[in-house]
Order: C-alpha cells, then structure tokens, then sequence
C-alpha cells in the first residue's frame, strides 16, 4: 500500500512538473507574442510618423498670406503629380454659398480621386470631405482682421471705393462709424467680399457677426475641424508647424511672399480708426483672438517637445526660434539665387502675371532651376492641374477600353 502511495505522489509531482514547464513555455512564448506585436506596432507608428502626408485639405482665405501658403502647397502637388480639386473654370469652388461637392458634377474629372483641397471656397468641411473620403490633416490660416479688411480695400482699389461710395479708406471708416445694421457697408462686394471676412470665409453666417454667445459656438466647431489654424502675422513659425503637421521637410515650405501691396497702396490709420474697425470686424477679432491664444499654446507644445538645444540643454523656447532661423536662412538663400527684381505685376510675363495690378512681383533668374515655380501665378498652376486631370482621365478611359 504504502508503495503504490510513493508512486502516485511520484506521479503527482512529475504531473505537476510537467505543468510547470508548459507554463513557463506558454509564459515565454506569450511574452515574446506581446514583444513582437508590440515591436511591429511601435514599427508602424514610426512609419506614419516618418511618412509625409501627400492628402490634406487647406481652406484658402483672403488677403491671410494664402498665396505664399498656396504656392508651397502647389508646388508639392506638380512634383508628386497629385490631384486638387478644381472647378470647371476660374479658381473659386464657392463664393456666395457654402462649398457643396456636387458642383462639381459637371465637371470631366468629377470621378477621380482627389488628394488636395486648396482654393477659395465658402467652408464647409463635411462636403469637403465627400471628396477627399477620409479624414486627412485640415489647416487654414487667419489675419489680423483690420489688417485683413485693409488689404482687401486696397487690393480691390477702385473697385471697393466705387463699390461703398466711398473717396478712400479713412472716408470708409468714417462711413462705418456712422452707419446702421442695415446700411450699405453691410453689403458684400460680388456677393462675396466684404465685412468680417475671416468669419465668411469660414462659413459662419452674417446673421451671427454680432451675436457673440453664437460666434463661440462657431469658433468651437472650427477648433475640432482644424488641426492647425495659422496666423499670417507669425509666417515662418506658422509654417514650421504646418512641416510638422504634415512631416514635410523643410525645403518644402521654403517660399517667397507673393502678392504683396505696392508702398503706394498702403494707408496708415489712426489708433482711433482701428478701433472702429475693430467694433465692425468684432465677430473677426473675437475669431482671431482665440485661435491666436491656440496658435501660443501649439507652438508651446512644439517647444516641449524639441526642447533639447544643441548642447544638450533643456531649452523650452527656443526649439520653435531655431526652426524658423533654418528657414529665414533658406528663404533668404532662395531669393539671392532666384531673383533678380521686385517689379510691379504689371511688368511680369504671362506666367508668372496674377490677376491685380496693385501688387508687387518677382522678375526672375530663369537660367536657375525650379525658379519659376517659386513665383508661378495661380492662372498658370490651374492650367497645368486641369491638363494633368485630363491626362488621368484620358490614361483611366484607355485602360477600361482594355477589358
């Protein structure tokens, strides 16, 4: 009895032995399954982070440096060969209304596939999105809004002046401090130009501009559309976060300022002045000072993370300051090797002409290479998207023929 006992327990304990090294097995090989998976993933986040974004949505608004910010973004889009929506004709998706993807119904390339969102348009994100058919990294950029309405006055010269009956720009402040809700400066230029025009061109409804409990509603829902809102008054630092938001690299957003004011179509107006365009553009001023407060604590959040200096050093500040030297220095050498002149548009050729007199433009040193692009107007980059998207259509329509 007692033997059979012994070999049982002997039983009992190789059983058990027997457990335990399956365990341990099971153990280590679950803990190499978890390194692995966890190896791969760490893998793939470091390849998305790697990987520069070719599909993104930028709201173009007026008169807020969106020219220079265009420029960069349709330079990027002709070497990779990548697809902007475009309209039919002209280079606005919407004025009036706001966007509504079916206008471009009409259009040959309406079947495509789209990468990149980038003209003028009323905003409207949830038909944007209808287009591009994902949720990429969407920015915009905003202005100082007396700013913003100055430039707009002195770029549509005459046109503004004759538009409100005006004799110059302080005749129009002066008209505005007078004014009542329903006088003419409530009115818009071809529908679409006009008083706080950050907030329409963000598709917030004129009802609103003075209602300020709605209008923070409104920069609400901007704030959870945009990833990045740039301020025109901060350009080099503005663009830095917009090479991190898209893990571009730095020769990606080197550029010159486009469609700068001639000195002669500048005006300066009084501290009082600006306080009653101010009160006018207050649904502006209220959108600018918000995203400006969200500008400082992006850029704060940029320093902290690059925060190490050269030397090792924890530098909380200067992170963001060392970026943007890079770029001034770029900048900088671009223009020594591209440019010859600042001229007036009227004295530019075809390619490189816009659309207004009233600015400044680069002649150029053609003999150097990729120059021209730096300074190629908008007219002339659409015509080329809008052979680049027939092209495709051509190159789609001959394939099918195949099956």
């Amino acid at each position: 009895m007692e033997s059979s006992w012994l070999n049982f327990h002997d039983l009992a304990i190789r059983r058990n032995r027997c457990c335990f090294k399956r365990f341990v097995v099971a153990a280590i090989i679950g803990c190499c399954l978890t390194f692995l998976s966890r190896h791969v993933m760490f893998q793939q986040l470091e390849t998305l982070e790697s990987t520069e974004f070719r599909k993104f949505i930028f709201m173009k608004t007026h008169k807020c440096g969106t020219s220079t910010v265009e420029n960069i973004i349709f330079r990027f889009a002709l070497k990779n060969e990548l697809n902007i929506v475009l309209p039919e004709e002209g280079s606005y998706l919407s004025r009036d209304e706001l966007f509504d993807h079916n206008s471009l119904n009409t259009t040959k390339w309406k079947d495509l596939n789209f990468d990149i969102f980038a003209l003028h348009n009323r905003w409207n994100k949830i038909e944007v999105l209808e287009l591009l058919r994902e949720d990429v990294p969407t920015f915009t950029i905003i202005r100082e809004p007396v700013e913003v309405f100055e430039s707009l006055f002195h770029y549509l010269d005459p046109k503004l002046k004759n538009f409100y009956g005006v004799q110059d720009i302080h005749d129009m402040v002066h008209t505005i401090k007078n004014a009542t809700l329903s006088d003419v400066v409530e009115k818009r230029y071809l529908r679409h130009i006009g008083r706080n025009q950050i907030a329409w061109d963000l598709g917030i409804s004129p009802d609103i501009f003075d209602n300020e409990t709605a209008i923070t509603e409104e920069i609400e829902r901007l704030d959870h559309e945009f990833h990045l809102v740039m301020i025109a008054n901060r350009m080099d630092e503005s663009l830095i976060l917009l090479k991190q938001l898209l893990n571009w690299p730095l020769q990606n957003v080197v550029h010159l300022d486009l469609n700068r004011r001639k000195p002669e179509k500048s005006s300066k107006l009084s501290a009082a002045e600006k306080k009653v365009l101010e009160k006018w553009l207050a649904a502006d001023v209220q959108i600018f000072q918000y995203f400006s407060r969200r500008f400082d604590e992006k850029v704060a959040e940029f320093n902290w993370k690059y925060s190490t200096s050269p030397a090792g050093r924890l530098d909380v500040d200067s992170a963001i300051k060392r970026k943007t030297q890079l770029l001034e220095e770029a900048n900088s050498q671009l223009y020594d090797r591209c440019v010859i002149s600042e001229v007036g548009n009227e004295e530019l050729v075809s390619k490189y002409k816009t659309y207004n007199d009233n600015i400044m433009g680069y002649s150029i040193n053609e003999e150097q290479e990729d120059c021209g692009l730096y300074v190629m107007s908008e007219r002339s980059f659409l015509s080329t998207f809008r052979d680049l998207l027939l092209s495709k259509i051509t190159t789609t329509s001959s394939v099918f023929k195949l099956f």
